[in-house]
């Protein structure tokens, strides 16, 4: 009996046709979609079901980051920063752009949800490049974290977007008060969680989207050769 992935090599890697046909797929192939190669989360869930978590968490964390911004912006004294000569644009244009990101997020989790339930690989593959996109964002925020603790540098706590403060009108650092600080750091190491979840969620997504790829390619096989889908569930 085959299985794992050398089955599915046969199956879907090795027996296309010029035109991406399975005329030539041998009878006895199989696919088994509860294969361990489809599991995920510490092997708890099938990746289909675990895909349908992530989004969940995803839709969390959008509320999370989109409050929390919203927080930083009118927390912000427009007026003060004026009256001190200090221009506000690069607070706005901080929030704008993760306004951008987070509604490009929540949506390419909705094609999310659409493509598991319509068991549509290619709906996926957005998420999957938004994850890469916020992988590089995080580490990019993570690093300007950084240069902005160990230099007070006024520029990189605002691209951290972290929180609110005032700045003077000449000088290019800044001194934070305990409190503000506290706030940095906290959301910092939420920031660097992310990033970790972020790179294990690529993975059980790009999972999915190789799961749901190999069991269309299988159902057509099966329609090809007049094949019972015998190993298939009602995912």
């Amino acid at each position: 009996m085959m299985n794992g992935r050398a089955v599915r090599s046969v199956l879907i890697r090795g027996n296309r046709g010029e035109n991406g046909s399975v005329e030539h797929v041998p009878r006895s192939v199989q696919f088994d979609e509860s294969s361990e190669e489809y599991r995920c989360l510490c092997n708890c869930f099938h990746v289909k079901i675990g895909a349908y978590l992530i989004g969940a968490v995803h839709i969390f964390m959008i509320l999370f980051f989109l409050i929390h911004s919203l927080l930083v912006y009118f927390q912000h004294d427009g007026r003060l920063q004026d009256a001190r000569g200090v221009k506000e644009n690069y607070v706005f244009a901080s929030f704008l752009a993760e306004m951008i990101g987070l509604g490009l997020g929540a949506f390419v989790v909705f094609l999310l949800f659409i493509g598991l339930s319509r068991n549509q690989a290619l709906l996926l593959v957005p998420h999957i490049v938004m994850q890469v996109i916020a992988i590089i964002c995080f580490a990019l925020v993570l690093v300007s974290g950084l240069i902005a603790i160990t230099t007070d540098s006024a520029v990189f706590y605002r691209l951290i977007n972290a929180a609110p403060f005032m700045e003077h009108p000449v000088h290019n650092t800044v001194a934070l008060d305990a409190g503000t600080m506290v706030r940095i750091y906290s959301i910092l190491i939420v920031y660097l969680i992310s990033l970790f979840l972020e790179v294990w969620f690529v993975i059980v997504i790009y999972n999915c989207n190789r799961y749901l790829d190999e069991r269309s390619t299988y159902m057509k096989y099966c329609l090809a050769f007049s094949t019972p889908m015998k190993t298939l569930s009602t995912r």
